[in-house]
């Protein structure tokens, strides 16, 4: 009951659809005129899969829990018997599977655009990936939208995260010849392992998807239990307040 109206919520949420879909099927259509090495297409064709998971999942997710609690819906699951933790996972399962499918429709549908191939083994590897990267994301929009009481400082927050990200990780470009800083800011940003492993999956090299995996299942772990411990059924309640 609970999933099925969490599910139903995100699929209203008009404003992350776009930007899970039309956003990155347009900047891949735009991108993708001005550049037409076909190595660069595949890269980014991966690159803005992973990133409209990305918009979809964190900041979505923030605004969803900021406005929930705010109007008192949270307050009335507390009277219930369930638990912080089953609501937090209802919620990243809901926005996590709509991310996946969308991810699915954009790398199909731009593959198709790009007459590039479709590996159907490199199609079942990049699953698992955006999966567990769906997780990861909206465990963090969780933590936006725990810690901003308006959206004001929710879209703040979001934007401290979503730029570096963004621009720190080989979306549109690969950061191979970047100074040596950068590389190592991009290795703490979950979406850069994100994209090297569906790069890898793309590519049908599930070995040099192992890295990224367990690197990315460490942030997920982490990002999770933070999300949990941040959790705020009253929006007067302060953070890492004991559920």
């Amino acid at each position: 009951m609970v999933f099925r109206g969490l599910l139903s919520g995100a699929l209203r949420d008009r404003i992350s659809l776009f930007y899970a879909l039309i956003f990155p099927a347009a900047a891949l259509a735009v991108l993708a005129y001005f550049f037409e090495d076909p190595g660069y297409r595949r890269h980014l064709l991966v690159g803005v899969t992973a990133l409209g998971g990305f918009f979809f999942t964190m900041s979505g997710t923030g605004f969803e829990v900021m406005r929930q609690r705010q109007r008192g819906v949270y307050k009335l699951l507390r009277a219930t018997p369930f638990p912080t933790g089953a609501f937090v996972s209802a919620l990243t399962a809901a926005r996590g599977l709509i991310a996946l499918v969308c991810a699915l429709f954009v790398y199909v549908g731009g593959a198709l655009f790009l007459g590039a191939g479709i590996a159907p083994a490199g199609l079942l590897l990049m699953l698992p990936a955006l999966a567990l990267g769906t997780v990861c994301f909206t465990a963090l929009g969780f933590i936006l939208g725990n810690l901003g009481n308006t959206e004001t400082q929710v879209a703040g927050i979001n934007n401290l995260f979503v730029l570096p990200m963004t621009f720190a990780s080989p979306v549109f470009y690969s950061l191979e010849g970047a100074p040596r800083w950068v590389q190592l800011l991009s290795e703490a940003m979950p979406l850069r392992h994100l994209v090297a492993a569906l790069q890898a999956a793309a590519a049908v090299d599930p070995v040099a998807m192992i890295r990224p995996l367990v690197i990315l299942c460490g942030f997920t772990a982490a990002i999770l239990l933070v999300a949990v411990a941040t959790f705020r059924w009253d929006p007067d309640a302060r953070l890492m307040r004991r559920a």
